[in-house]
């Protein structure tokens, strides 16, 4: 099955529509159907100055993510923590 430029087009519109009315319940239908579209191609040619673009965001997620992922590492580091460990024996507590 192939999707026409028609269909192509109108999702473009609906995802604009979600993303600039920051509709965010939409959000994970849109991305859905952006990755069903994206996975099917082999290679996409772009203008640079969208490739520049999608580098910026792809660099923006992947700092997003890092951060999150370190910042749930210490967190769960702190909830491993054990007060007993922590404790110098020579306290005599």
């Amino acid at each position: 099955m192939k999707l026409t430029q028609k269909e192509l087009s109108h999702l473009v519109f609906l995802s604009e529509v979600v993303l600039t009315g920051k509709k965010k319940s939409l959000m994970d239908e849109t991305l859905q159907c952006l990755l069903y579209i994206v996975k099917s191609l082999e290679e996409v040619e772009l203008p640079d100055t969208v490739i520049h673009q999608i580098e910026s965001l792809t660099a923006l997620i992947e700092s997003d993510l890092r951060n999150e992922n370190e910042r749930i590492q210490e967190i769960r580091s702190h909830l491993d923590w054990s007060p007993k460990a922590r404790r110098n024996p020579s306290d005599g507590l």
